[in-house]
């Protein structure tokens, strides 16, 4: 019997940010192929690569179709390590099951048994990683041993789920966090002591439609891949495994994330006391509208003309705010939007309750204008993309009791005069 040693290296590399702190990350460096060690006579018939995006994580899919020319049967003990690195997210480099929270090798549909360690030994390696400097790394290894018979033709299969490589970061100063480029490298080449270092066929699937319709953007080098509706591919034949381009994913899913974010970091309906409005218009263009997270719905102002002068009152418990959103104008559809005004200018007021003596308030007042934003139709996972900053006040250490906004500025509606607000969002950690 030939005893083959068999290793898979994955990683992800990392946009860096220079100022604040992180809140979350990925130190995963890198994913790729097979690297033979020895010297096998197996060769690569077929390589199925699928690849799909969801939030932070890539569920990749890998098959290999191997034909072994060898006249004994051959015991391979397969390794799989994942390269991770030091960084301010892992500074310690210790190994994390977030990284690859799942993962399976199967032999003909069979499921193979896996032993797991991480190396304690450190290496250096150079990554675009901080402006291209070496990075301390040092691998988790997932190892399985199976048999491929003699001049038999096997379906080797590997499964996993890994995060992808990011840095997001907030700091004190900001309510709103910087949510970083994620990126997922596939490196072919270790693959390349398969045989005479080429596979037959390799297929190629990226289906990245999750970051593409919740309003993400998404580049692609190293494989010339062709888009349909999100799903990115093509078939490569004779493909040289020894000296091929990485292919490297990177993509933006900040609007998801962000809107996100927004959704978790809500005032607590229980910490409003009342929200009113000095007029409405008649219909169901109540000022309750304003804090249903219903993007159909909106207040509308009921005065003739603008609405020039119209308030929003909004009576907090004492709340530690820490930002306020609008989202302008009524957006239910594009017709609505368009046809009726949204909010130009603002005056915004914050009765806050006086650090050393709660029994006092202090008012403070002051005015911000608003983008017209062209229209685009409002979801959970893109109101990031429709919401106006009014106010950020970091991590919100003073305790507001009352927000007054009044309308001092309308950008104009192509029909009607009414002056629309589809959501009030007020925020903050408690």
């Amino acid at each position: 019997m030939r005893s083959l040693l068999l290793l898979i290296i994955i990683a992800s590399n990392f946009k860096v940010y220079s100022n604040g702190g992180p809140i979350d990350g990925s130190s995963v460096y890198k994913t790729g192929d097979i690297i033979l060690v020895n010297q096998p006579n197996i060769e690569l018939l077929q390589e199925d690569l699928k690849i799909t995006i969801d939030g932070d994580y890539s569920f990749v899919s890998v098959t290999y179709k191997l034909k072994s020319n060898n006249y004994s049967d051959s015991d391979i003990t397969y390794g799989f390590p994942i390269q991770f690195i030091r960084d301010e997210v892992n500074y310690d480099l210790k190994w994390k099951d977030e990284y690859l929270p799942s993962i399976e090798f199967l032999l003909d549909g069979e499921k193979l048994e896996i032993k797991h360690q991480v190396d304690i030994a450190t290496q250096h390696v150079k990554t675009d990683y901080n402006g291209g400097m070496s990075a301390e790394m040092r691998k988790s290894w997932h190892v399985v041993d199976f048999n491929i018979p003699k001049e038999k033709t096997v379906i080797l299969k590997v499964n996993y789920k890994i995060k992808n490589g990011y840095q997001d970061w907030s700091t004190t100063k900001n309510f709103f966090p910087s949510f970083g480029e994620r990126k997922l490298v596939y490196d072919f080449s270790p693959a390349k002591k398969w045989g005479d270092g080429t596979v037959s066929t390799l297929n190629v699937e990226l289906n990245a439609k999750d970051i593409i319709e919740s309003g993400g953007s998404i580049s692609i080098s190293g494989l010339e891949l062709t888009n349909n509706a999100g799903i990115y591919s093509s078939t490569f034949n004779n493909f040289n495994l020894a000296q091929p381009d990485e292919l490297e994913i990177s993509y933006s899913n900040e609007v998801k994330k962000l809107s996100n974010y927004i959704l978790n970091h809500r005032v607590n309906k229980k910490y409003i006391k009342s929200i009113t409005a000095t007029s409405q218009l008649e219909g169901n263009y109540e000022v309750n509208n304003l804090t249903d997270l219903n993007y159909n719905t909106a207040w509308v102002e009921g005065k003739n003309g603008d609405g020039i002068g119209e308030k929003i009152v909004i009576n907090l418990e004492d709340y530690p705010l820490a930002a306020i959103c609008l989202i302008n104008g009524y957006t239910k559809n594009k017709g609505t939007y368009t046809t009726n005004n949204k909010i130009k200018k603002l005056r915004i007021e914050r009765e806050i309750v006086d650090y050393e003596d709660s029994t006092k308030t202090n008012i403070e007042s002051r005015e911000i204008l608003l983008d017209d934003l062209e229209f685009k139709e409002v979801s959970n996972n893109n109101l990031s993309e429709m919401m106006s900053i009014v106010e950020d006040y970091g991590e919100g250490f003073s305790r507001v009791r009352k927000i007054t906004l009044t309308i001092l500025e309308v950008h104009k509606g192509s029909k009607y005069s009414d002056t629309c607000v589809s959501e009030v969002l007020l925020m903050g950690f408690k």
